[in-house]
């Protein structure tokens, strides 16, 4: 925009475009109409001769030319200067980005090239924030999309959804919750600032926008500001300074949660836009939580067609019979008394149940045999413990089970298999597993020998300890047993 004039100097480029329209008015119309009355009028009246009369019309001629010529140039800088407007205008209109109108007088079309140049700007501002907000949508999608068809954990993939939600929205605090098996909307994961999300809190969902949102099957907006209460029930609706929004999350009809934002930053409240947004992340969401429990239900099945096949292999065997149950029950003792953590707990307790399955893969006659197996026989025995781990390995959430069903047989002076791992570089687990294994193995009749009383195979376990077992473990074990716990 150009420099503007001093207001108190007076110019051609102060003048105002009524004002420069009506002096092109006077100057071209009134001005000669005027002249020429007087010389229509007045001039036989004062004209003392021919030659008077021809020199007064002539100088009255050339005083109306020069007065339309300040008509004229009056009347051409507004249109001169409405042309360029127009032009730059057009300039604009065509996508030309840093660009300004620029006009040289400082009258009213001065003021709309100011306007025009405010709102161009604007415009661009917001091409660059919705560019942006499109990019980190993008980013979203495909961070999201990943998830579903990758490995991620459920924790890790319901981060992912909530950070890029936070980043793409501009929000304060982000958050998902889905219902539990107890029909409690609890929180799965949260990000940002907001004091009013914690961890593992309880969401009313009959209640204020999460409960409109989910009544209504729809995105639901709020503009304002609200604390959080909790009712009885000990359940919260969320606080906000700002603004929420909040999206259901639908998996075949059904609502399986609720997420959101809080506190979107920015002049601009939440609008439209951000109700398309909130409805494609909850759609993406809903595809996570589907692909969850439908892998969840594929490794249930497959899990449990494991322990059958487990349960079938001990069945070929009348000596081991009851015996993955009995392993069970002594590493659920040793779980509880090292206070291992719930993962823990389920790792071990599948060992248990599975740490055979891959007997499966030996021939009945070798199992079956009544006498000591040859060092031919053994050495396919031992092949047991990498046929399980394989049966397992190709399901990714029964990774550390493959690698305690492959280590079971592993010794604590390294003289085991199949890797001959030593001490603590056997897995813990893999090491609780040993101690109940050989117990129950030893407590019980065998094709090739006889079962031994408690208190003589308390012996043999602490004549194994340092070598077999591990010496701590083994104390703890025989604790347990005798005191009956």
């Amino acid at each position: 925009m150009s420099k503007r004039p001093s207001k108190n100097k007076f110019s051609i480029e102060n003048i105002g475009i009524f004002s420069k329209n009506a002096l092109a008015f006077l100057f071209m119309s009134i001005v000669p109409l005027l002249l020429v009355l007087n010389l229509v009028f007045l001039i036989p009246n004062i004209a003392s001769g021919e030659d008077g009369l021809l020199t007064y019309a002539r100088v009255t001629i050339a005083l109306m030319v020069i007065s339309a010529l300040f008509g004229y140039i009056f009347l051409r800088r507004t249109v001169k200067a409405l042309a360029v407007l127009i032009k730059k205008a057009e300039h604009l209109a065509s996508g030309e980005k840093g660009k300004k109108i620029e006009v040289a007088d400082n009258d009213e079309l001065s003021g709309l090239a100011v306007s025009l140049n405010t709102i161009n700007a604007n415009l661009e501002a917001k091409i660059r924030e919705l560019e942006c907000s499109q990019r980190l949508t993008h980013e979203l999608f495909e961070q999201i999309g990943g998830a579903i068809t990758g490995n991620q954990k459920v924790k890790a993939l319901f981060d992912i959804i909530v950070h890029g939600m936070n980043k793409a929205m501009n929000a304060s605090s982000s958050f998902i919750a889905l219902y539990d098996r107890a029909g409690d909307l609890r929180m799965q994961a949260h990000t940002g600032n907001a004091e009013d999300i914690n961890d593992d809190m309880v969401l009313a969902d009959d209640k204020g926008i999460i409960g409109m949102a989910i009544r209504n099957k729809r995105p639901v907006l709020k503009n304002g500001s609200d604390l959080k209460t909790r009712d009885h029930a000990g359940r919260y609706t969320l606080g906000y300074k700002e603004n929420i929004g909040c999206a259901p999350v639908i998996v075949h009809n059904n609502i399986r949660g609720i997420l959101g934002v809080v506190d979107k930053a920015g002049p601009q409240m939440l609008g439209p836009e951000d109700t398309s947004l909130l409805e494609n992340i909850a759609s993406q969401a809903a595809l996570c939580v589907d692909n969850i429990e439908l892998s969840k239900n594929i490794e249930e099945m497959y899990y449990d067609t494991l322990v059958m096949l487990a349960r079938i292999v001990e069945a070929k065997d009348p000596y081991s019979a009851g015996h993955l149950e009995r392993v069970s029950t002594y590493v659920k003792m040793m779980a509880d008394r090292l206070n291992i953590d719930e993962d823990g707990k389920k790792i071990l307790f599948g060992g248990a149940l599975l740490h055979d399955l891959g007997k499966v893969g030996v021939d009945d006659a070798i199992l079956k045999k009544g006498g000591k197996l040859t060092p031919a026989e053994w050495d396919i025995m031992k092949h047991h413990t990498a046929i399980g781990e394989n049966i397992l390995r190709p399901l990714h959430s029964m990774s550390k089970l493959s690698v305690l069903v492959r280590h079971h047989h592993e010794c604590y002076d390294g003289s085991g298999y199949p890797d001959g791992l030593k001490g603590e570089g056997i897995p813990l687990l893999a090491r609780i597993l040993t101690v109940a294994d050989i117990y129950d193995a030893i407590t019980t009749d065998r094709s090739y020998r006889r079962m031994m009383s408690r208190e003589d195979a308390i012996k043999e376990l602490r004549n194994c300890a340092g070598t077999k077992l591990d010496p701590k473990l083994v104390e703890i074990f025989i604790e347990l047993v005798t005191s009956g716990k």
